[in-house]
């Protein structure tokens, strides 16, 4: 089975991000939104550029139309001895997160897995809502 471990940060007010060194990373993130006391997770996205970049153009595209106060969390792959980042591994952590979640803006992998078969993911650090563990197996299971 292929395993991802995933450290997460924040969660960061998404307006405050650019002071954040971890905003020039990579990886995976997800956008909350807190309305009174309710967190929800709205969104799950990948990049391979800045992550403040690709948040940049989610806030001129959707983010706006949200109130209540934003927030994200940023992972970041990381791997073992002798293996190294790819895209299909950063592919297949979304699809996995997505199908999971479901997060209500995710359009594509909302209702079907669409990465490699044996895939798990471990969540370490500030991850959320997000389960600590997940896998390909447990898709099958629900």
């Amino acid at each position: 089975m292929e395993e991802i471990i995933i450290k997460w940060y924040g969660p960061y007010k998404i307006n405050n991000i650019i002071k954040y060194d971890i905003s020039n990373e990579f990886g995976i993130y997800a956008i909350y939104r807190k309305f009174g006391d309710n967190m929800t997770l709205l969104y799950i996205g990948k990049t391979e550029r800045p992550f403040i970049h690709r948040i940049n153009e989610h806030a001129k595209q959707w983010l706006h139309y949200y109130r209540g106060q934003l927030f994200i969390r940023f992972g970041v792959l990381s791997f073992g001895d002798r293996k190294k980042f790819s895209s299909n591994k950063l592919a297949d952590a979304e699809s996995l997160l997505i199908t999971y979640c479901k997060p209500p803006e995710n359009i594509s992998n909302y209702r079907f897995y669409m990465g490699r078969d044996k895939v798990k993911i471990i969540n370490i650090g500030r991850f959320g809502l997000i389960p600590k563990i997940l896998s390909t197996e447990m898709l099958e299971l629900a």
